[in-house]
């Protein structure tokens, strides 16, 4: 093999192996879970902590949006538990991610079919650590913010997709279970946190997005939400939107950030809240 080639072949082979290295890196740390502990993060070591907040309750360890994924996070030290809710039939707030049950439950449908009897009828069926629960059901609102109410944790209440003509009772529940200055009302939907702004002045909100982007931040100032929560992925399309959020004053979230490495990008950046499924504040 003349040595030209031999050159070739070898600088091939090198830039392989640091590609598979630098993959290996990345996808690793999720094949884990939820073994990754936030004490070996550069930003553990740092005088800004940002708030760590739990996706779904957590997810991880219990299925998601469930009453033992609310409880899991509320046991380790999570600052805050995110969770979604949507409205059903008669009106009524319950807890779950999908637009249909399908995913969760062994039933079918749009939750937005059911009433709230039948969708408390049906049973989780999938969602980690589901062999660990028995009879586990769509939780209420209600059943998660009275767990939540007898602790400190910020709940981050996700609107999925509801009618906004029940937001009042939304907010009458967190005023009922002393939550409301506590509770982050987060959407994709600037609908729902425009209507929910109208209800309540003071009520702590943030604008979840995937690629954040000046008009983002643009209508953050406008409609008095003082965060934006993005796609961590999405940071590098969203540089000039991530300034103008630092000239605005908008604070950064980011969601969701499964191992130390992108905790520690997001933080230094200057993400205040990350939400993750599987980083472990304590034990």
């Amino acid at each position: 093999m003349k040595k030209k080639t031999k050159k070739r072949l070898v600088a091939f082979l090198i830039t392989v192996l640091c590609l598979g290295l630098g993959v290996a890196a990345i996808m690793v740390p999720h094949m884990y879970i939820p073994t990754i502990s936030d004490s070996i993060s550069i930003s553990s070591h740092t005088s800004r902590q940002p708030l760590m907040v739990a996706h779904r309750g957590l997810s991880s360890i219990a299925p998601q949006n469930s009453i033992p994924a609310v409880e899991k996070a509320i046991e380790y030290g999570y600052d805050g538990c995110e969770f979604d809710i949507h409205t059903t039939k008669d009106g009524k707030w319950v807890v779950i991610h999908d637009d249909t049950v399908d995913a969760m439950t062994d039933g079918e449908g749009n939750v937005e079919d059911y009433t709230l009897k039948e969708i408390l009828e049906l049973r989780l069926d999938s969602g980690h650590g589901l062999e660990n629960y028995e009879n586990l059901q769509v939780p209420t609102l209600e059943q998660v913010l009275e767990i939540i109410a007898e602790s400190d944790i910020i709940p981050v209440i996700e609107i999925k997709k509801c009618d906004v003509k029940y937001l009042p009772s939304l907010k009458k529940m967190l005023e009922k279970n002393g939550l409301a200055e506590r509770a982050e009302i987060i959407s994709f939907t600037r609908e729902y946190l425009e209507a929910y702004r109208a209800l309540d002045v003071d009520a702590e909100m943030m604008l979840l997005t995937s690629v954040m982007s000046e008009n983002d931040i643009y209508w953050c100032v406008e409609n008095g939400v003082d965060t934006i929560n993005f796609h961590y992925m999405g940071f590098i399309k969203g540089l000039k939107a991530y300034r103008l959020a630092k000239e605005k004053g908008v604070r950064l979230a980011a969601w969701t950030v499964d191992n130390t490495v992108y905790k520690d990008v997001m933080v230094l950046i200057g993400a205040e809240v990350i939400t993750t499924n599987k980083l472990i504040v304590s034990s």
